[in-house]
C-alpha cells in the first residue's frame, strides 16, 4: 500500500480550536460531494475506526467524497481579492446558481465509483477512491465554469475516516495500516451531485445536504 505522507516522521494531529481570523465571523461553509452513506460504507468506515480508532479524533460526518470546494456561505459575495493573507472565500447563491447551470449544461452519465481499501495523508485516514476519473474530470470542469475553486490545488478523491488527534510516528501507522490492506472493494452507484454545508467552528461537524442534482441517465 501506498500511503500519501511526507517526509514528517510524525502525523499532523487537529488543531482543535476556532480559527476567527479565517472565519471572520461567517458560520458555514459549502461543498459539493457524492454522498457515499450507504450501509456497506458505513460498515467498512466502523471496521476501519474499530481497528485505529484510537489515533483518530471525533467525527460526525456522513461518509462523503469531496468534489468541489466552495467557501463561506452568504449572502452577498464580497468584492475584495484577499485580507490579511486570506483569499476571499466568499460563496453566494449567485455563484451556486452558475454552477449548478454549468452542471445542468454539462449533462454527466450517472456512474460507479469503487471505494477501497485504507490508506493515509498526513493529517487524515481516508479509504482510496477510484473508477470514475472521467466523470469526475467533467465535473469539476463544470463547477470551475460557475466560479473558481477555493482551494486549486492537486485533487485526490477519498473518503475521509477521520483527522489525527495527535502526532503518531508513522513508521508504525504503517505497520497497523497494512494489516487493512486486503479489503474488498465496494462499489458506489452515483446519480447526483450534492450541494452541502457544515459549521465553520466546528471541526469534522455534521453535514447538512443543502441541495440535490440529479445527473443525466447512463450511457
Amino acid at each position: 500500500m501506498r500511503t500519501h505522507f511526507t517526509r514528517s516522521p510524525h502525523t499532523v494531529p487537529l488543531e482543535d480550536r476556532d480559527y476567527p481570523e479565517w472565519r471572520r465571523g461567517r458560520e458555514r461553509y459549502g461543498i459539493w460531494m457524492i454522498d457515499a452513506d450507504t450501509a456497506p460504507v458505513r460498515e467498512r468506515i466502523a471496521l476501519v475506526r474499530g481497528e485505529l480508532g484510537d489515533l483518530l479524533s471525533e467525527h460526525q460526518r456522513s461518509a462523503h467524497v469531496t468534489v468541489f470546494v466552495c467557501g463561506f456561505l452568504v449572502d452577498q459575495a464580497a468584492a475584495y481579492e484577499s485580507i490579511d493573507g486570506f483569499i476571499n472565500d466568499d460563496f453566494d447563491h449567485a455563484m451556486r446558481e452558475r454552477q449548478r447551470a454549468a452542471l445542468a449544461a454539462a449533462r454527466i452519465p450517472a456512474f460507479s465509483l469503487e471505494i477501497g481499501g485504507v490508506n493515509s495523508f498526513d493529517s487524515a485516514l481516508f479509504l482510496d477512491v477510484s473508477g470514475a476519473a472521467g466523470p469526475l474530470r467533467a465535473a469539476r470542469s463544470a463547477l470551475r465554469r460557475g466560479q473558481p475553486e477555493v482551494c486549486p490545488g492537486r485533487y485526490r478523491p477519498h473518503l475521509t475516516v477521520g483527522l489525527y488527534r495527535d502526532a503518531f510516528a508513522k513508521r508504525e501507522l504503517r505497520r497497523r495500516l497494512a494489516k487493512l490492506a486486503t479489503l474488498p472493494p465496494l462499489q458506489l452507484a452515483v446519480s447526483e451531485m450534492v450541494f452541502a454545508g457544515y459549521q465553520a467552528c466546528t471541526h469534522s461537524g455534521p453535514l447538512e445536504v443543502i441541495e440535490r442534482v440529479a445527473l443525466a441517465p447512463p450511457r
